[in-house]
């Protein structure tokens, strides 16, 4: 009997934990309803198309005639003599593909920005100097359709810069770093097809940082190759709040709060009856020698009653009497009471669900 009691409550124990999950999916569902309803026009985005684009800086390291390379330049990621440097050969490629036709115009600038450098104290590099040089431009081109394609040839003089830096750090006789960093930016308008509005509008910049001022370097490449983005229908200014979604998110969420709480209350008392009931399991299964349950309560009218707090105490008065303990379960899951009666005294303990109450839970 007290294991199927015990099943049963650990039965409704799992009954309440699922359908509080129930009631807590309900309560989010509500709360984004009420956002949405706030917010119509983040709810109503309408997708219009999507864009991605690659990007790459290849470059080619001319040297000087000399006795030692056969080659008239050195590739890629490689380290360079800087002495041995005759300019540095740049193609620039941009390639931009859309899933939708769009009317797009574009124009960018290759420039040179030359700079002397010094480290802080936390180690980052700061400018003492700098100054931009136009390498290339290109005004604005227009087209039609889903793709377009940059792709630009430059050369960079690396004596010039390094000549221009060195002439900075003797004139202010100054110990620092140096680099020209050489930078294509892109700008974009676009808009879908047969349509005025330019729903795009973004940038991109492509950088090489090239250091000056030593004997010998590596080019460091500073962009992201690849990328993209959704572009949505701009939401309407005129758009309102939508009232009825808005009513039933927040009819939904008080509903929902008011059952939480019922279901709360209610899973925290059948915790408590549980755990009542493995202590009294436990209270008659390790004493069923000394134990011995009665189907009525004993009248203590007439007694001097002891009330003991702990039932191990009790044992004690048992271990010392030699008496057994009466058990009688007043109300099954609520309560027991074991008492030892001796001449005109009893001596009882009680056993409560309240006991075990970790949380007060007010109505």
């Amino acid at each position: 009997m007290r294991q199927k009691n015990e099943n049963k409550i650990i039965l409704k124990q799992w009954i309440r934990v699922f359908l509080l999950i129930i009631v807590i999916a309900v309560i989010v569902v509500s709360i984004v309803s009420i956002v949405k309803a706030l917010n119509p026009k983040q709810a109503g985005r309408e997708k219009l198309y999507s864009y991605n684009y690659t990007s790459n800086l290849n470059y080619k390291v001319y040297l000087k005639n000399n006795q030692f390379f056969t080659t008239p330049y050195i590739g890629m990621n490689k380290q360079y003599i800087a002495s041995l440097i005759d300019h540095i050969d740049v193609d620039a490629v941009y390639n931009f593909q859309s899933t939708e036709e769009l009317n797009y115009n574009y124009n960018y600038e290759i420039v040179a920005t030359a700079k002397g450098l010094y480290q802080n104290t936390e180690g980052k590099d700061v400018e003492v100097w700098s100054k931009t040089y136009p390498i290339a431009n290109q005004t604005n081109q227009s087209g039609t359709g889903k793709t377009f394609t940059i792709n630009k040839n430059v050369q960079l003089d690396y004596n010039q810069y390094n000549e221009i830096l060195t002439d900075f750090r003797n004139q202010f006789g100054l110990s620092i770093d140096a680099r020209v960093d050489l930078s294509m930016k892109i700008n974009i308008n676009a808009g879908l097809k047969n349509q005025n509005s330019e729903d795009l509008q973004t940038s991109n910049t492509m950088t090489l940082e090239i250091p000056l001022l030593q004997q010998t370097i590596n080019i460091k490449p500073n962009y992201v190759n690849n990328g993209g983005d959704t572009v949505y229908k701009s939401a309407s200014d005129e758009v309102e709040i939508n009232i009825s979604l808005l009513i039933f998110g927040i009819v939904l969420l008080v509903v929902s709060l008011i059952i939480f709480k019922i279901l709360v209350k209610s899973l925290l008392a059948v915790t408590r009856k549980s755990e009542y009931v493995l202590a009294l399991n436990k209270i008659l299964k390790e004493y069923a020698d000394i134990i011995a349950e009665t189907h009525n309560m004993p009248d203590l009218e007439h007694y001097d009653v002891v009330n003991i707090k702990n039932f191990n105490d009790l044992v004690d008065v048992e271990e010392e009497l030699h008496s057994p303990i009466l058990y009688f379960e007043v109300r099954e899951n609520i309560e027991s009471v074991f008492v030892i009666v001796n001449n005109n005294t009893a001596y009882k303990f009680t056993l409560r669900e309240s006991d075990f109450d970790h949380f007060n839970i007010q109505d």
